[in-house]
């Protein structure tokens, strides 16, 4: 089984505008992507488009991807009201209710949000999504008293949280940094909590916490550029991840769909798959590993049958 654990619904009529579209690129071109922008722009903006996520299901088809965790963010910078924000959430809902058993919806809401507790609960009963998706480098602390609200609600229904976890461009870092999520892991031990990115270059923080704390996990997202650019880096980061605390607090994601047009979800798959043989620096990884990494921890944490 191959599940993809981060893919961000965006409720876009027309493509997106230059602005967000550079944004997305030239996080892709930090990493070392050979991609023209001109491609970029053009493969981003079909995909983006896609309220339903026909277009979403299709490209799993062709990929073998079984099962993916869509989600929807939520941020009171952005100036939207509850309504909008439940409208939203309903919509991301909705179309993963389209695609019974290929989708899995995440509810966005941020803890800053008058009534949040109880918007959560309606996303969970009354909308049907089964997690909640967090950006902390907004502007709050994933630990914070309000925070905790929500993550009250969130263990009661037994379901996981997906937090990004790393430096981004114009974000606020300092909240998205690892540490934070020790107490959260600590204060709420049957609560799956999922670290985006696994720091990203804040891996080994990430890492350092993950080695005590076994319910929580990192997710791949955004390192298929190092993957496809860099593997020698890639495999040496990998494998000091499971040398350490093994193969089953890492799940695989793509951070989607904006760096697919850099580095397509099937390359991304035979990269993992690949593993399994040895290179000529010697890592390699065991077939039980790369299962466990590009779904069945995934499976584990959303309870698919």
């Amino acid at each position: 089984m191959i599940v993809e654990t981060h893919y961000h619904y965006i409720r876009l009529a027309a493509a997106p505008s230059d602005n967000l579209i550079n944004s997305w690129y030239r996080d892709g071109e930090r990493a070392g992507t050979k991609v023209s922008k001109e491609i970029y722009c053009r493969q981003i903006g079909d995909l983006v488009v896609d309220p339903d996520c026909d277009k979403l299901v299709k490209r799993m088809a062709t990929d073998n991807i079984d099962v993916t965790a869509i989600c929807y963010v939520d941020n009171v910078g952005y100036g939207s009201g509850n309504d909008r924000v439940m409208e939203s959430n309903q919509f991301c809902a909705q179309a993963a209710a389209k695609h019974p058993g290929k989708l899995i919806a995440l509810a966005g809401i941020d803890p800053r949000r008058p009534n949040g507790p109880l918007l959560l609960r309606r996303c969970f009963t009354e909308f049907g999504m089964k997690g909640l998706k967090w950006h902390p480098d907004d502007g709050y602390y994933p630990n914070s008293p309000e925070a905790y609200e929500l993550l009250k609600v969130l263990d009661e229904f037994g379901y996981p949280l997906l937090t990004h976890c790393s430096p981004l461009p114009g974000s606020r870092a300092k909240f998205a940094q690892p540490i934070h999520l020790d107490d959260v892991a600590r204060d709420f031990p049957n609560l799956n909590i999922i670290a985006a990115h696994m720091g990203n270059l804040w891996w080994h923080d990430w890492l350092a916490i993950a080695q005590y704390k076994r319910n929580l996990h990192g997710d791949m997202a955004m390192w298929q550029v190092m993957a496809a650019e860099k593997p020698a880096l890639f495999r040496r980061y990998l494998r000091e991840i499971v040398d350490n605390i093994g193969p089953y607090q890492t799940v695989w994601a793509t951070d989607g769909p904006l760096f697919e047009p850099l580095v397509s979800n099937k390359k991304y798959i035979d990269i993992m798959k690949s593993l399994t043989t040895r290179g000529s620096d010697g890592i390699v990884f065991s077939q039980e590993e790369v299962d466990a990494m590009l779904g069945g921890n995934a499976a584990r944490i959303f309870k698919l049958k």
